[in-house]
């Protein structure tokens, strides 16, 4: 279980996480919707330590952090359980895609190389990527890159795994490979937060739909709730302009 209490964060005046409270049980499935400056970017890096939050804790099993004081040793044994997908993957571009997703296995956890290897070549074949092993990634496209750095964040088999908006970055032919891939993973080892503004995806393989605004959860609940039954006006105004095309009209 991952919880988060009164997480705050702003960069001078402005406020952009206001006190954030959020529990989400292991193996959960949750995607977070809002426009853009709500704070849900702010929200996965704080949950990596890409950002420090100014104040608040994160729990994770066992584990308890203040969100501001943590020491180097704690966010080193935190990022171990948690896992980041970039927007715009984040790649080593003078590495192989194979030798880029074991580059955690071999610097941080110290597995032999051959090894690394072949959890490297296994996952790279899950996500459809087996004739790529060795290819750059200057000579992978935008969705194979991506699929690369979800293959780079499964090796380190997280508690949880963070995707910061994973398709924005794509041709719109190339989202809808790498949005099966996630889906593939759903309900799996790992707990997946997901930022997106893929509304039909997020009908489709969340658990939890959260809809953020100003640093604070507006709404929650399951997809049918929040997308079908929404309560908060805010929320039906957002929905008014980017519902999935399959439940046009259920919104009202």
């Amino acid at each position: 279980m991952l919880t988060i209490t009164q997480l705050k964060k702003r960069f001078g005046k402005q406020i952009i996480l206001d006190g954030l409270d959020l529990t989400i049980e292991k193996g959960e499935v949750v995607v977070i919707l809002g426009p853009s400056g709500s704070g849900k970017t702010t929200l996965l890096r704080s949950l990596n330590f890409l950002e420090h939050a100014d104040s608040g804790t994160l729990a994770l099993n066992e584990q308890v952090i203040d969100a501001k004081k943590a020491t180097k040793k704690e966010i080193l044994s935190w990022r171990r359980q948690t896992a980041m997908v970039f927007q715009q993957y984040a790649l080593f571009a003078h590495k192989t895609a194979v030798e880029n997703v074991i580059e955690g296995l071999v610097m941080v956890q110290k597995l032999p190389k051959n090894e690394a290897l072949a959890i490297g070549t296994a996952l790279l074949e899950q996500v459809g990527l087996a004739d790529k092993l060795n290819h750059y990634p200057n000579q992978l496209s935008g969705g194979q890159q991506q699929r690369v750095g979800i293959a780079r964040a499964l090796a380190l088999k997280p508690e949880v795994i963070l995707f910061d908006e994973p398709t924005s970055a794509l041709d719109p032919e190339l989202v809808g490979e790498t949005l099966r891939v996630i889906q593939s993973l759903a309900h799996k080892d790992s707990t997946l937060i997901i930022v997106t503004h893929e509304m039909q995806f997020a009908y489709e393989v969340a658990d939890r739909v959260i809809f953020m605004e100003h640093g604070q959860i507006v709404e929650q609940g399951t997809p049918k709730e929040v997308f079908e039954q929404t309560k908060e006006e805010r929320t039906k105004q957002f929905l008014a302009r980017t519902r999935p095309q399959t439940l046009e009209g259920a919104i009202s």
